[in-house]
């Protein structure tokens, strides 16, 4: 390997003598950077000649070490962001200590830095495919759960599954957990009867799972939420629950129509009834008006038969009083001799008389009256 070479012009003044030109100088460096070869100066004094060559040297070992220097100390610094924390390897293998955000020192060349995140973090699975019980193939699209990990048990975590282990602990388990649902179930059930218990089912053996590949201990990573959307089925079955969905509303129109006329009917009776209330109250009322009309004629007809009855008793009176005087009167008036002397004067005036007897009409009263 040809030795590379550095090219210098030097200054040919001096203060001791002035040089007529300026010439090129040429380095010659050897594989381990030492100046191999004096470039050939003819025309330069002998002390610089002698000068030269340690002042080159030191300076380019002094840059090397300070380049060195500094990507060292670049290298051993790293900053850890909010919400993470720093796991250590040394030669592959996993330190026991973690770092916490912000500024943080490391050895250099010998360690690499990973950051794992501790705070709840969304993840969106891949398309997981199933299978039914009844042989349906199936398909659960953006699968999304909310998981945190613990910070006591990262380093652990690393250790046992790597840097990816939530895909191991969590994101794997589901899509087995979302498998076996499937295969135990028939697509009605999966896709209508039983699709409110898939999550809560699903999650509950994830976060069994993951305790019993932490041996039985717990509080390795924590599934906080688990959302899955309804899966994909074949377009022909969906057509055939769209039909049903579409004669399920058909069915629920019929019913609330029922109800509606029900409601009607029922208005209707209502208000039949209370019309009827109305109308009988409004008879009634009327009825007790006539009553009352009646009572006020039958009261005022007592009281007009009670004026009646007073002024009729009061004629008769008078007529009795008038009578009784009369009579009284007459009485004293009509004594055997004034009957005697009217019926005499009667007679007289007669022109004719029949007689019959004492036995006859006129001859007993004439008898009665003048006696024997």
């Amino acid at each position: 390997m040809e030795a590379p070479t550095l090219n210098l012009e030097v200054d040919d003044t001096l203060e001791s003598e002035e040089l007529p030109e300026r010439k090129p100088v040429t380095f010659a460096f050897d594989e381990e950077g030492a100046i191999d070869k004096m470039p050939d100066m003819p025309d330069m004094p002998d002390n610089i000649k002698r000068v030269c060559k340690p002042c080159i040297v030191c300076s380019g070992l002094a840059v090397v070490i300070a380049v060195a220097v500094i990507a060292i100390i670049c290298s051993s610094i790293h900053t850890i962001e909010e919400g993470n924390v720093g796991i250590y390897l040394k030669f592959g293998a996993v330190m026991d200590g973690i770092s916490y955000p912000g500024v943080n020192f490391m050895s250099p060349i010998t360690t690499s830095v990973k950051q794992v995140s501790i705070r709840p973090q969304t993840d969106t699975l891949q398309s997981v495919g199933t299978v039914t019980r009844d042989g349906i193939h199936t398909t659960f699209v953006d699968v999304q759960v909310i998981s945190r990990v613990e910070v006591n048990k990262t380093i652990e975590l690393f250790k046992r599954f790597g840097p990816d282990f939530k895909q191991a602990l969590v994101f794997d388990r589901i899509k087995e957990e979302l498998r076996i649902f499937c295969a135990n179930y028939t697509v009605d059930d999966v896709y209508n009867q039983k699709f409110l218990e898939i999550v809560e089912q699903v999650r509950m053996n994830v976060i069994s799972n993951i305790n019993r590949l932490g041996d039985g201990d717990g509080g390795w990573v924590e599934v906080m939420n688990l959302v899955i959307p309804k899966p994909d089925i074949p377009p022909d079955i969906a057509n055939n629950y769209k039909q049903v969905k579409v004669q399920w509303t058909e069915k629920l129109v019929a019913i609330q129509q029922q109800a509606t006329e029900e409601i009607k009917k029922k208005t209707e009776e209502l208000k039949a009834i209370a019309d009827a209330k109305r109308n009988k109250a409004v008879l009634e009322i009327k009825v007790k008006e006539r009553i009352l009309e009646k009572e006020g004629e039958k009261n005022v007809s007592e009281i007009n038969n009670h004026i009646l009855k007073a002024k009729e008793e009061n004629l008769a009176n008078l007529e009795k009083y008038k009578l009784e005087k009369e009579a009284e009167g007459n009485k004293q008036l009509y004594t055997p001799e004034y009957v005697q002397l009217n019926v005499a004067r009667h007679l007289h005036n007669n022109t004719k008389f029949y007689f019959s007897g004492e036995q006859g009409l006129i001859g007993g009263l004439i008898t009665k009256i003048f006696g024997n």
